[in-house]
């Protein structure tokens, strides 16, 4: 790793040596969400901790307002920053980024009733979705995730920009916009959400409760530009099975930091100045880091600050369907159906309050009118 300078605020540019070295740096995505690209890509996939700290902390998360608007994020405000400084350095990036559509599960085939609303499902694929569910529930837990792991979804390309990495990336988000932003009327009490199996972090891999505390408040509560869907102050009920379980190969210092820091404290500030310089430094995860196939040590903590906005935005947080010990270690509160967790939420929101549900897939992103 190499030093190239410091930002006018202070943030250290912790870069990739053979990439600042190179001649030219060709960099290649797919911009699944409005989060992704731009000077994100290199400033944050080619730093290291030191640079990372900058911009995945819970003050920085907090008043990323929006991490899916640009303009409203300071996550990106900061990789932007380091952005000058790359390019001031003369680290010379050639951008290519590209945008596909919403075609999860398929027009055709065993899942193609899942691309489709409820309410356009036929009588036989009402039939076939029950009987899915059924052969779902006898299996056994591996079998569904190597099953679910295994779907290639059929996405098919909607844009390709190449160049520099500011107007490629103006063009890309433009494009992101155009298959997923949905107006929605004003904001709601509670917002209904169902996690699917699978995030950024467990592919092929376990998705342990921290995981699912990330994909729900850091990346599901923030699919909106300008405002959240749910109001502040209000209630957000998400569904996942959260189990109790981890992959000590991938994820070792999350068993960790489940075990004995969220025992402690749930607070990401009280996290950050306590925990975060063992878990980074810490030897044992460095080696397992570089030489197995680990997350860094302090990997769980930035999933845990990723949430930060929505913990501080939120009423009240409850998981529906979700190992009971595993959500009150989370620091949330669990209810076995939907309906329980609607009467639990109206102790915060009152009797008659307003509900929208997020349906994902296809991923979409509110803007809130």
């Amino acid at each position: 790793m190499v030093v190239l300078g410091e930002t006018p605020h202070g943030e250290e540019v912790h870069f990739c040596k053979r990439a600042a070295e190179s001649d030219l740096l060709v960099y290649v995505n797919i911009n699944l969400v409005s989060m992704d690209g731009g000077h994100k890509s290199t400033a944050t996939g080619l730093a290291g901790y030191t640079g990372l700290r900058h911009h995945h902390n819970p003050h920085t998360l907090k008043n990323s307002k929006s991490i899916m608007d640009r303009e409203n994020s300071a996550l990106h405000a900061s990789n932007w920053r380091m952005g000058d400084v790359i390019k001031d350095a003369g680290v010379k990036i050639f951008q290519i980024e590209t945008t596909v559509n919403n075609n999860t599960f398929g027009r055709e085939g065993p899942l193609a009733l899942l691309q489709k609303r409820e309410w356009e499902w036929s009588a036989r694929d009402r039939a076939q979705f029950i009987a899915m569910q059924r052969g779902l529930e006898i299996l056994p837990v591996k079998t569904k995730r190597s099953i679910f792991g295994g779907w290639q979804s059929p996405y098919e390309l909607t844009s390709i920009q190449a160049g520099e990495v500011e107007a490629v990336h103006q063009k890309t988000i433009e494009n992101v916009y155009a298959q997923q932003l949905v107006q929605v009327e004003g904001q709601t009490d509670i917002l209904t959400m169902g996690l699917p199996y699978i995030c950024p972090y467990n592919v092929n891999s376990i998705m342990n409760p921290i995981l699912v505390m990330c994909l729900g408040l850091g990346y599901f509560f923030n699919l909106y530009k300008g405002k959240p869907l749910v109001r502040e102050g209000g209630v957000l009920i998400m569904s996942h099975p959260t189990p109790w379980e981890f992959h000590p190969v991938h994820h070792p210092s999350y068993i960790d930091f489940f075990e004995q820091v969220l025992t402690e404290t749930t607070d990401p500030v009280e996290i950050e100045k306590r925990y975060e310089k063992q878990f980074a430094e810490d030897e044992w995860y460095i080696h397992l880091y570089r030489n197995s196939y680990a997350y860094h040590g302090v990997h769980p903590l930035y999933m845990w600050y990723w949430g930060s906005h929505a913990m501080e935005h939120l009423g009240r947080i409850i998981i529906v369907g979700g190992d009971k010990k595993a959500v009150n270690r989370l620091g949330f509160q669990s209810a076995s159906t939907l309906q329980d967790a609607l009467e639990i939420a109206t102790d915060v929101v009152g009797p008659q309050p307003t509900i929208t549900h997020l349906k994902t897939p296809p991923l979409v992103m509110a803007d809130v009118i």
